[in-house]
């Protein structure tokens, strides 16, 4: 049955449990493959990462502590991604990545971190839908 038109709620034609399952998968395979070709034997990371990390001189933090963060910080926040849980907290944790990213790491790809941004700030804005421990947590305390 249809409903009146300016009765129709805005997730009828993609519901947000969906929409919030494809938005955080969709970052996994990009931020898990990045963190496993970087990374060593816990809590190690591959020694040209250090040498990009000097490079690439983030402010106020030694250059192996940022390619530690990244490097770990990456496989982490795949799986909270995966496990839909502190969705909110992991997009803006990653629409900060995307700033740093942007500003001190690679200018010259903005347009692609700005894809990767957007989405995380979808995350930021929106949550991981109904599909995630957060939207479960949520719906058992209504």
């Amino acid at each position: 049955m249809l409903n009146a038109p300016g009765s129709m709620k805005h997730d009828r034609f993609m519901p947000d449990w969906i929409l919030g399952a494809v938005m955080r998968i969709a970052l996994v395979p990009g931020l898990w493959s990045w963190g496993r070709a970087n990374a060593q034997d816990w809590p190690g990371v591959d020694t040209d990462l250090v040498l990009a990390a000097e490079y690439w001189g983030v402010p106020l933090l030694p250059a192996p502590f940022v390619a530690q963060i990244a490097v770990w910080g990456a496989h982490i926040v795949s799986g909270l991604l995966v496990a839909g849980f502190l969705t909110r907290i992991v997009g803006l944790v990653l629409v900060f990545a995307t700033a740093v990213y942007i500003l001190w790491i690679s200018p010259e790809s903005w347009a692609s971190a700005a894809v990767f941004g957007a989405i995380a700030f979808y995350l930021f804005a929106r949550g991981g839908g109904a599909l995630s421990l957060d939207g479960s947590l949520a719906a058992t305390t209504r």
